[in-house]
């Protein structure tokens, strides 16, 4: 039995989704597997399928290097390399080569990731490259699809003989053509092929002026196309060294073939390889124009959606450059059917569906548009019943059909399966419809299965609060625009603003009034209760979301100050640097243009020289205390962040070089109080060393 009906597929639009998956697939036959994405049956192979495309998703997303895998089906080639003493064309060599070296290049990709890319990796795990193939092709074929004149001795003496004929026949053509050209007897285009022997297009008038062999004459009559006597032999010659060479060609591909034929079972695998990454690489592509991930997968039953957003709707929003409001919903053993309730149009099937398609996408092996956090676990069946199923054909009612599907879910339910209902009870008598969904709703309960449920009944919300494993759930909206927010919220059911609505598009007042009359008192004070609850829920939800946002906006100008902070610091440490740099370039340049004026006074050179090197020794020597300095400060840094979180007040210490010791005291920023018995002292906090116990 399936885990899922295709109707229910159909109602959760899941076709579109194959259909988004297949446009990006390169070769027909990963278009065709995605075409024939079901949900699995074995959970093993579905968590290693979703591990790998989870693997090849991360790699994606972070831009890193993947071998380009566009290559065309060969399955038809290897097929007919297997037959004994099938043969090849050179185009169908060249496209087995190329798909050996795509292969090559993912195949070594692969084993060389095996620790990052471990179950991506497994794909390639019993499969070897082969240069061979590619060597023995590229030694018989060029890269325009023909056999090189190296592939034997007997081809290259062909076609040079060819060659030579060739340019024989061009030259005695030419030559006559010419002569023909002078006597006016010649059409402007003045040869052609026919049978791919050359003609001449001669007036039909002066046909008798030219012997050779008649092959065709134009549609008007006026012209004749003629193989002039002259270059038959040679003609006939040339046709027969064409013959030899296109023997000697088969033979060669015959021979490549019988080389290759050896390795079909491999040149198989690397087309199921291939076909399998490109479908792969598909649905990764997919998953991050949805912003997917792989939720945490639960041994138990549990559904926890966080940030989930409807695939299809987020990427119309997006393309129409709208935002998408996402939904959170947790069902777990103890609560595990959530009923939702409110207006229509508010969201109520969008987020039931959303559930349903995202349940789908995962049980067949893609990943789902929800937050990394989200868990989600598998079910054995995925029951649906959305919509109107009303059956023309079978002469069902709309309720007849609502009820033939509760009985087929009544029979399957149990703690594995996840139902998703859309109207619950509706389609009859609102009253005994009610009663009716009160009851399917006991069943579920005690069934224990998960399930999602939209309703407008208000017996069945009250229900739903006194069962246990039920809450009710509702979608926020605006009392004053009467404009739906989108947004879920559970605890609370949903008021279905029936008279709010009407009062707001102008509808009569004296009639809402009296249809009010006519409605139980308790029925009108719940909902306007409900509708005051959920009111006050979406101004608190509103207000929730403002004081986040302001908290969001007071963190990155806390940022941003910070940075601008830092930033001038460092300015300001640059400048001094450099001021300092340009300070000691200045005097170091003034004592070089004091000696070059000394040395151009023709004084004692001999001591010009002694203070020019004086002055580069002193120099030296500073850097070189500088830089010493600079040493100490780098390790007493290091040694003040390792000693600081160690010290506390009574910490046993020594002075650097002392063997005294003393308690700690007092820590002020870097400096430590230290007591030696009467005799108390300051130390900075690198001279300290903490005595252990």
């Amino acid at each position: 039995m399936k885990s899922i009906e295709s109707e229910a597929l159909e109602l959760l639009e899941f076709p579109k989704i194959k259909k988004f998956i297949a446009d990006l697939c390169y070769c027909h036959a990963a278009k065709q597997k995605a075409s024939d994405i079901s949900v699995y049956e074995n959970n093993e192979i579905l968590k290693k399928e979703l591990y790998r495309l989870s693997e090849l998703h991360h790699l994606l997303s972070s831009d890193s290097f993947f071998p380009d895998i566009q290559f065309e089906d060969f399955k038809k080639e290897v097929s007919l390399l297997s037959l004994d003493g099938s043969m090849l064309s050179e185009e169908q060599f060249l496209l087995i080569k190329l798909a050996t070296e795509i292969s090559n290049t993912v195949i070594r990709f692969l084993k060389n990731r095996k620790a990052e890319l471990p179950h991506l990796a497994e794909l390639a795990s019993e499969i070897e490259d082969n240069k061979f193939i590619i060597e023995e092709i590229d030694r018989i074929i060029d890269f325009d699809a023909t056999v090189k004149n190296s592939a034997s001795k007997e081809l290259q003496k062909i076609r040079k003989d060819l060659s030579d004929k060739k340019r024989e026949s061009d030259a005695k053509f030419y030559r006559y053509i010419n002569d023909l050209r002078k006597q006016g007897f010649l059409r402007d285009n003045e040869e052609g092929y026919f049978n791919g022997r050359r003609t001449l297009a001669v007036l039909v008038e002066h046909k008798s002026e030219i012997t050779g062999f008649v092959h065709s004459k134009s549609e008007t009559g006026k012209t004749i196309f003629i193989e002039p006597i002259a270059t038959i032999s040679i003609n006939n010659d040339i046709a027969e060294l064409e013959i030899d060479e296109r023997r000697e060609i088969n033979r060669i591909l015959r021979e490549l073939s019988n080389a290759i034929r050896p390795f079909s079972s491999q040149l198989k695998q690397y087309n199921e390889l291939l076909i399998e990454l490109d479908f792969l690489k598909a649905k990764a592509t997919f998953a991050k124009h949805i912003n997917a991930t792989l939720p945490v997968i639960s041994e138990s039953q549990e559904l926890n959606l966080i940030k989930a957003y409807h695939p299809i709707l987020f990427l119309q929003n997006k393309s129409n450059k709208k935002a998408t409001i996402p939904l959170t919903v947790n069902l777990s053993k103890d609560q595990h059917l959530l009923l939702i309730s409110g207006p229509n149009a508010g969201g109520k099937s969008i987020t039931l569906k959303t559930v349903g398609l995202l349940q789908t996408m995962l049980q067949s092996g893609l990943l789902v548009s929800v937050a990394e956090n989200s868990v989600m676990s598998f079910f054995s069946k995925i029951l649906v019943d959305i919509g109107d199923t009303q059956s023309i054909e079978h002469e069902l009612s709309t309720y007849s059909a609502r009820l033939k599907n509760m009985i087929s879910i009544l029979k399957t339910v149990s703690s594995k399966t996840l139902v998703l209902m859309d109207e619950f009870g509706s389609g009859t008598d609102p009253e005994l419809g009610g009663a009716m969904a009160e009851v399917v709703l006991e069943e579920l309960v005690k069934s224990q299965t998960f399930g999602v449920i939209t309703t407008h009944y208000s017996n069945v919300k009250l229900l739903a609060n006194s069962l246990k494993g039920v809450v009710n759930g509702s979608m926020l909206f605006d009392l004053e625009t009467l404009n739906p927010k989108y947004i879920l919220t559970v605890g609370e059911p949903g008021s279905s603003y029936t008279f709010e609505v009407a009062e707001k598009v102008g509808f009569p007042i004296d009639l809402i009034n009296r249809a009010k009359s006519k409605i139980d008192t308790d029925k009108i004070e719940l909902n306007v209760l409900l509708a005051e609850v959920q009111q006050q829920k979406t101004l608190l939800y509103e207000a929730t979301e403002q004081a986040e946002h302001q908290t969001f906006l007071q963190k990155i100008s806390k940022e941003k100050y910070d940075v601008l902070t830092n930033n001038f610091q460092d300015r300001i440490e640059r400048d001094r640097d450099r001021k300092i740099e340009l300070a000691r370039l200045a005097d170091f340049g003034q004592k070089y243009l004091r000696l070059l004026d000394d040395w151009n006074k023709n004084e004692d050179r001999k001591l010009v020289i002694k203070r020019f090197i004086d002055g580069i020794t002193a120099e030296t020597n500073k850097r070189k205390e500088l830089a010493k300095q600079n040493k100490r400060d780098q390790f007493a840094e290091k040694k003040v962040a390792r000693i600081k979180p160690l010290l506390k007040i009574g910490s046993k210490v020594k002075v650097l070089n002392g063997n005294e010791i003393g308690l700690v005291e007092e820590i002020k920023n870097e400096k430590v109080n230290i007591k030696f018995g009467h005799l108390k002292m300051t130390v900075s906090m690198e001279n300290v060393e903490l005595v252990r116990e």
